[in-house]
């Protein structure tokens, strides 16, 4: 072992790759808020809200959040494992250890999550998979590209099956179809009032969720190959220069121009449909196909459009201070949910609109926003992220600032 492992410092962070984190966080906050404060179905079934502009807001969300921002997520994880490995190597000290300890830790911090704050927790599942990502953390850009499209081509097919098969057999359909779709009232009911019980049913109720998770998309699911297909994308996207904000202006501008046009199309085909067939369930799982298709695209055209935002001089610093705090706001953004939604709080599961849940985000995003350079004013990590990073590296990082800080250029 070479030269002891340092966490990466202020001066080489890259701004491109803080922004896009930071407006994802925010994004999928939008999204998630439905399944905090909602019964699942709600996620999925934009009929359940009854609201008078709910249909709106669920169209919206489809349009320019749903998986778009995840899927962008998940990408920037995998760049995270390439850009650490390249460091580490930049001081001639192991990447591979450093990694482990660091998913090792993830891992741990996403099963609290899962257990004592939210069912929804996507953090252990990026630490199972980046636990086979960080193997291709030496590849070439062309290797990388290669696994994973080969990969992403059989998620697609994997999960596209997985969701048609329920649908296409009836046994198994009137089997998950209340789960999923909601039409069972008794189903709601009793999930609403379970939420709205002790802590104790909340236990109960994650640990059910958290089996029946791991099962949809880990086991009979391809969703955890779709997600090892993404990091290692996130792996090329930085490796090519796409992440760091060095691609050229015409890249940026294709990426946009295509991504947002396929995702578009896809989009509006998918809610078309749906209307057209009164949100059947059938036909719902039949669309899964699209719906996986715009995540992919949406998030090249996002990508793409803050490429050229920062290219022109773009540089928000509340927005960047909130991807340099993910960890902290993405955990933070779960106990704003949760604390609304469960009875230990303000018990509001299933009592607001859509509409309502969007303005909730809006307050939510304006307080992060606020926060998250006033904290990086006075420290040089996030509260969780220091953690993190002290566990990581075996030692208490330093905290307190002790100059001003340096921008990347």
């Amino acid at each position: 072992m070479g030269a002891t492992t340092t966490p990466i410092g202020e001066a080489d962070r890259l701004d491109y790759l803080d922004i896009l984190r930071g407006l994802a966080v925010l994004a999928i906050f939008a999204v998630n808020i439905k399944a905090m404060l909602a019964p699942f179905p709600y996620y999925s079934n934009a009929t359940l809200w009854t609201g008078e502009y709910d249909r709106l807001v669920a169209a919206l969300q489809v349009f320019f959040i749903e998986d778009k921002w995840r899927t962008i997520f998940t990408a920037l994880f995998g760049a995270g494992l390439a850009l650490i490995a390249e460091r580490t190597a930049m001081r001639d000290s192991g990447s591979l250890g450093l990694l482990s300890r660091r998913l090792f830790f993830l891992f741990i911090f996403g099963l609290i999550h899962l257990l004592a704050i939210w069912m929804g927790d996507i953090l252990f599942a990026y630490a199972l998979c980046g636990f086979l990502a960080m193997w291709f953390r030496n590849a070439a850009a062309k290797t990388l590209i290669r696994w994973a499209a080969k990969f992403l081509f059989i998620a697609i097919v994997w999960n596209t099956l997985f969701a048609i098969g329920p649908a296409a057999i009836p046994e198994v359909r009137a089997e998950i179809e209340p789960f999923l779709w909601g039409t069972d009232p008794e189903y709601i009911r009793e999930t609403t009032e379970q939420m709205l019980g002790g802590i104790g049913g909340h236990f109960e109720a994650r640990i059910t969720s958290a089996s029946e998770y791991i099962f949809m998309y880990f086991l009979a699911g391809g969703h955890w190959l779709e997600m090892l297909a993404v990091m290692i994308g996130g792996m090329w996207a930085y490796r090519t220069g796409f992440f760091t904000g060095a691609a050229s202006v015409s890249t940026y501008r294709r990426a946009l121009i295509f991504g947002f046009v396929a995702a578009v199309i896809c989009d509006t085909i998918r809610w078309t449909l749906l209307n057209h067939y009164n949100w059947d369930f059938a036909a719902y799982s039949y669309l899964q196909i699209l719906n996986q298709l715009d995540g992919y695209f949406g998030a090249i055209g996002y990508s793409g459009l803050v490429g050229l935002l920062v290219k022109s001089g773009w540089r928000p610093r509340a927005v960047a201070a909130t991807g340099r705090m993910a960890f902290t706001n993405y955990i933070a953004c779960s106990l704003v949910g949760t604390t609304l939604a469960y009875g230990h709080g303000f018990s509001l599961f299933n009592a607001l609109t859509n509409l309502q849940l969007l303005l909730i985000t809006f307050a939510t995003w304006i307080v992060i926003l606020i926060w998250s350079p006033l904290w990086l004013a006075h420290y040089r990590f996030g509260p969780l992220e220091w953690l993190w990073r002290s566990l990581t590296y075996g030692a208490l990082q330093p905290m307190r600032r002790v100059s001003a800080p340096q921008r990347a250029t």
